[in-house]
């Protein structure tokens, strides 16, 4: 619910020389299903015309492609930058048999040492990024200080200071938690931290309609969810291989140590935080999603700039090249097909072109290298799995073609008669939340989209 405030609301683009648009659908972060499972071939829904938020424009030129991936359930001066430090904390000792350097030096020459997340301290600089000037339901920041007493007992303590709904409280308060039982071994527990996060930040459990929390890193890694199968020993490279949801008690109060400033997401997504208008920060995008790469693969670092709160829009200036838009405007060519719609209970039986004109193809990535370095690098951008993507949809807007406002998210009171849409979103609990568009040409004027 908190994320699908950012899908799209389309208009019809108006253009006087030709133009591609490409954009992408994301859904809600559920483990993948099989691949195929999640897909929607790309159809929309209209909205009815008392409830459509613009008024859709017919085109004026020539023609306009539009490109679309779908997934299942997305500084005014100069953008600011996050103040990191990388490093292993072997240091923190949130169990009595904590890993040594010495240990860890060992044991990686039988697997991959496993780096903890950045450190980003709870600055003033780094909570600009963060802090919004209006509530966001939904979004929460939590700074996490480990405290460790040299003392007699030797006992281990986090300190956090919450940012409910991501603004600045007035009266600022400290919570802390102090391993259970004190004295040497003693052993802090992810359930302490878990419950008081949700007694704090009024954390909803997940529910017939509602997707678990989930924590993440500043620049989007998730660290744990609310369900996540949490182990007593240390979980192994198998383990986190084939359960990404599965990590060690210790893995887990390490990891949120290390990383100092977190973001909890009900809902469990990650989306780039809007701030305010204007709001522009710098990420770097990589191949993969794997946060711990150190391989000389490409990277690009882009800068995001918020268009809008609400709903959330955020532009993405040089995403693709010139050769890619190109490529993928030739691929779809021969297969444009005059775009269809899901119609919804009240509208079966009425034709497509009642909402939409525009002409559509669907382009697979399989064994197509250039489609398949966008999905990577659309995945690092969202920071949501590959698994989750649609297929990317290709649209094209000839002269006076157009297609009426609409949300591309699927309102499940709309769809009761539907027993495919209904299953496809398990009664809404599973939900496209993110439109990425990529314009693939320019044009003097008119191609509005959103």
């Amino acid at each position: 619910a908190y994320l699908q405030s950012s899908s799209s609301l389309l208009r019809s683009p108006g253009r006087p020389s030709p133009a591609i648009v490409s954009s992408l659908l994301l859904t809600s972060n559920m483990p993948p299903k099989k691949e195929g499972a999640a897909k929607t071939n790309g159809s929309s829904k209209k909205l009815s015309p008392t409830s459509a938020s613009s008024t859709p424009q017919k085109s004026n030129g020539l023609s306009i492609f539009v490109a679309v991936i779908a997934f299942f359930a997305l500084g005014v001066l100069s953008p600011p930058s996050l103040h990191t430090v990388r490093h292993v904390a072997t240091h923190l000792d949130f169990s009595s048999s904590s890993l040594s350097t010495a240990d860890a030096t060992a044991q990686s020459t039988n697997k991959k040492l496993q780096l903890l997340p950045p450190h980003t301290p709870c600055t003033s600089s780094n909570l600009a990024n963060y802090i919004h000037d209006t509530p966001v339901p939904g979004l929460h920041i939590v700074c996490i200080e480990s405290l460790l007493n040299f003392d007699a007992d030797n006992t281990n303590t986090l300190r956090f200071a919450l940012f409910q709904n991501a603004i600045r409280p007035k009266l600022y308060q400290r919570k802390k938690i102090t391993a259970r039982g004190g004295g040497v071994g003693s052993t802090l527990d992810w359930h302490q931290v878990k419950q008081l996060l949700v007694n704090e930040l009024g954390l909803r459990p997940e529910g017939p309609r509602q997707q678990p929390w989930a924590i993440f890193t500043p620049l989007g890694q998730r660290i744990v969810g609310e369900n996540d199968v949490v182990t007593r020993g240390e979980s192994s490279d198998d383990d986190n291989e084939h359960n990404s949801f599965m990590k060690s008690n210790t893995q887990i109060l390490q990891e949120l140590a290390s990383s100092g400033m977190v973001l909890v997401f009900q809902g469990g997504n990650w989306r780039w935080p809007g701030v305010r208008e204007g709001f522009q920060r710098n990420i770097e995008l990589s191949p993969t999603l794997d946060f711990a790469d150190v391989s000389t693969a490409e990277k690009r670092n882009i800068t995001i700039e918020t268009l809008s709160m609400t709903p959330l829009v955020v532009s993405i200036k040089g995403f693709l090249t010139d050769q890619e838009c190109d490529h993928i405007a030739t691929k779809a060519e021969p297969s444009m097909q005059y775009s269809g719609v899901s119609l919804k209970d009240a509208d079966k039986g009425k034709a497509a072109s009642n909402w939409r004109t525009s002409q559509s193809a669907f382009l697979y990535s399989n064994r197509d290298p250039i489609l398949t370095a966008i999905d990577h690098r659309t995945a690092s951008l969202s920071r949501v799995p590959k698994g989750h993507q649609e297929v990317l949809q290709v649209l094209r807007y000839g002269t006076t073609e157009k297609y009426d406002a609409h949300h591309d998210y699927f309102d499940p009171r709309d769809y009761q008669s539907d027993p495919n849409t209904m299953n496809l979103i398990q009664g809404g609990k599973r939900n496209r939340f993110a439109t990425v568009f990529w314009y693939l040409t320019t044009v003097k004027e008119g191609g509005e989209t959103i």
